[in-house]
């Protein structure tokens, strides 16, 4: 199979219609293509939509929310150059009262979870390691005993990056060497990342 070139947008059936493309414009700082009673395209970059939401109307009464364990997507990923980005989008969406609903220290990666308003998750992530010590990471005994990961603080990641200390410990996984590390390290991030 030749696989495909990009991951071009995704398309989300709501009942929240004007609070979801209102939550996605300020959370992707993303604007509207096109917009109508029934359909809303949107944008962050030069891509003609990465977003799309169709308008189902009303709930229907009682409606119950969607639970965070139903059948479906779980969350789309998205990646940032590096963890100044990550933490400079953090800080943005704090100051927007847009908080994460999970902060996981991967191993490979360091993750943001958030619930947009219908509950669709979306992951917020910078890359730790260089690829193919990632894929090691990942075959390995630590992530099978836990492939899910540990949390961590951002407040307090945010507030050592700003004093530039060392952050090893707040980044990587307790079971990681690189955790261990603690003078010298401000910027762990694989080359192509930084």
């Amino acid at each position: 199979m030749v696989a495909p070139s990009k991951f071009a947008h995704v398309v989300l059936n709501t009942h929240r219609f004007e609070e979801m493309i209102d939550w996605y414009a300020r959370v992707f700082e993303a604007r509207v293509q096109h917009r109508d009673n029934r359909l809303a395209f949107l944008t962050y970059d030069d891509e003609h939509h990465r977003f799309a939401f169709v308008n189902l109307g009303p709930a229907r009464e009682g409606a119950d929310e969607r639970p965070a364990t139903a059948t479906g997507l779980n969350h789309l990923g998205y990646a940032w150059h590096n963890l100044n980005e990550l933490m400079d989008t953090y800080a943005r969406l704090k100051s927007q009262g847009i908080m994460p609903s999970r902060p996981v220290r991967h191993g490979p990666t360091l993750s943001l979870y958030y619930r947009d308003p219908d509950h669709n998750g979306l992951e917020f992530q910078v890359d730790l390691l260089e690829a193919e010590e990632a894929n090691r990471f990942m075959r390995g005994p630590a992530f099978a005993a836990n492939p899910i990961g540990e949390p961590f603080d951002p407040d307090a990641l945010a507030t050592r990056l700003a004093q530039d200390k060392p952050i090893n410990d707040l980044i990587f996984r307790s079971d990681q060497a690189q955790s261990k590390a603690t003078s010298g390290v401000h910027d762990p991030l694989p080359s192509e990342h930084r």
